[in-house]
């Protein structure tokens, strides 16, 4: 598993930040491989629709979700985003190294123009492969 360094993290947390400025946005986080958040959370005027607990086991389900699509990475080629639209949330997940930029946006959001955002933020971020 890849160690994230506080530069890193400070880095990640900018980019959330700028995310969350978006008026759509409830939500922007890192996710590492295990599932937990290492960077970012929920914007300050939005009530979560889940407890904490129930938000801890998203993170879990979207990495373990992305894990298994990468099974069909050699056939396919790797995954860009997921993007998943649900009648309360509209929920994206852009993959940065083994971590997942996990967003959450009003239903109507332009998904698109999350992705092209978080793109642009999240790829100038290289996090170091220390075991």
């Amino acid at each position: 598993m890849v160690i994230i360094t506080p530069e890193e993290v400070k880095k990640l947390e900018i980019a959330c930040k700028k995310i969350l400025q978006e008026k759509e946005i409830g939500h922007v986080g890192v996710i590492n491989p295990l599932g937990r958040l290492v960077a970012g959370g929920f914007s300050n005027n939005v009530k979560p629709l889940l407890d904490e607990d129930k938000i801890r086991m998203v993170y879990m389900q979207m990495q373990l979700d992305f894990n298994m699509r990468q099974e069909l990475d050699i056939v396919l080629g790797p995954i860009d985003y997921i993007s998943s639209r649900r009648t309360k949330q509209l929920i994206i997940s852009v993959p940065i190294g083994e971590n997942l930029v996990l967003i959450t946006a009003e239903p109507n959001t332009d998904d698109k123009k999350i992705i092209r955002k978080a793109e642009e933020l999240f790829d100038d971020i290289t996090i170091s492969t220390l075991k």
